[in-house]
């Protein structure tokens, strides 16, 4: 498997030459059985198929050197905790972890500050409103604003002010900057699925925040917690399309809004080729080109894995039309030879 994820890293960029990054370091107290692993996800969320198992000595040591094309976000895993790193080509970075505890430690390296900053800011830490359903079951939405999100964008805002603040370069700022933005807009994005008996309020903020926000990555290569945010704002223009559809008493064989196709049409489509192709469909029209091309190959690795070879056909051929001459695909026939 490990051979595989070195794989698509250089089908990701082609003929290209890749720079390097190393990780080193060590695992005090380490009795060699767990496993240390770095995962880097293809556009976003975790996957197994993604995992690079480290070689760890026996007294702990270990080193690798990965191939990055531009900057890459990874969690480095260790006892089923995840650590977020900012891979960079040419740097290198020596961390310590400790089989007693989960925490990280990094040493040295020209890598270091950064991802010291990455893991202080603790960019994916749960906000407590969600796990309080008094806070967002509020039907009123200037307390629910009040109560916690002008707080919560408070915690954002200082985040981004210490990476501002930060002696790292203008590059790093702005990538994890744009991670801690966009993972503010999808932990208020899961208030969707959460509060089912606020849905109108909910609804208003969602619309009031993804409506202003651009689905033009910060930076680009973007990471994992952009690519979150477009897959919710696929879902954000769904409900947005289906609501005006309602609101104006449109019929089955009308055009619906932002799609410009009819209800019957989407029926049949989702009906022949499935939820993933609709998705599909949704991201040419509101995403970049960019963003659908990553978002879709993850959709058929993900559909190659789960061995649907009928999914995995049905995106692939769409893949390979919309985008003809994309690095990934001579990846994505192989994967359908395999399946045939």
């Amino acid at each position: 498997m490990k051979r595989l994820v070195i794989l698509f890293l250089f089908l990701a960029c082609g003929t290209c030459v890749f720079a390097q990054f190393k990780l080193s370091g060590k695992i005090n107290h380490y009795s060699g059985k767990e496993p240390l692993q770095i995962n880097i996800p293809i556009a976003y969320g975790y996957a197994e198929d993604n995992n690079i198992n480290i070689p760890v000595a026996k007294n702990g040591a270990f080193t690798i050197t990965i191939p990055v094309k531009g900057s890459k976000f990874a969690s480095l895993n260790f006892q089923r905790s995840f650590h977020w790193l900012l891979l960079s080509p040419g740097k290198n970075l020596t961390v310590a972890l400790d089989e007693s505890d989960k925490k990280i430690t990094f040493i040295s390296g020209t890598a270091q500050t950064e991802n010291a900053l990455l893991d202080n800011i603790n960019l994916e830490e749960y906000p407590a409103f969600l796990q309080d359903d008094r806070l967002y079951n509020n039907p009123d939405y200037t307390a629910m604003n009040a109560r916690f999100v002008k707080p919560y964008f408070a915690v954002r805002d200082s985040k981004i002010a210490r990476v501002n603040q930060a002696a790292i370069s203008p590059e790093d700022k702005k990538q994890i900057i744009a991670e801690i933005k966009y993972n503010a807009l999808n932990n208020l994005y899961e208030l969707v699925s959460l509060a089912s008996g606020n849905q109108a309020t909910v609804g208003r903020l969602i619309t009031d925040l993804f409506s202003k926000t651009s689905t033009k990555p910060d930076v680009f290569p973007a990471g994992p917690q952009y690519y979150t945010f477009a897959n919710n704002y696929l879902g954000y223009m769904a409900r947005k399309a289906i609501a005006q559809a309602k609101s104006q008493n449109l019929k089955h064989n009308q055009p619906i809004p932002y799609y410009g196709i009819t209800s019957d049409s989407l029926t049949a489509i989702s009906a022949k080729y499935g939820e993933p192709y609709l998705r599909f469909i949704g991201a040419t029209k509101f995403l970049p080109d960019a963003v659908t091309e990553q978002l879709t190959y993850k959709q058929i690795v993900h559909s190659f894995n789960e061995k649907n070879r009928v999914q995995t056909e049905i995106l692939a051929n769409a893949f390979i039309k919309k985008f003809p001459t994309s690095v990934y695909k001579a990846d994505i026939k192989k994967k359908l030879n395999i399946l045939r």
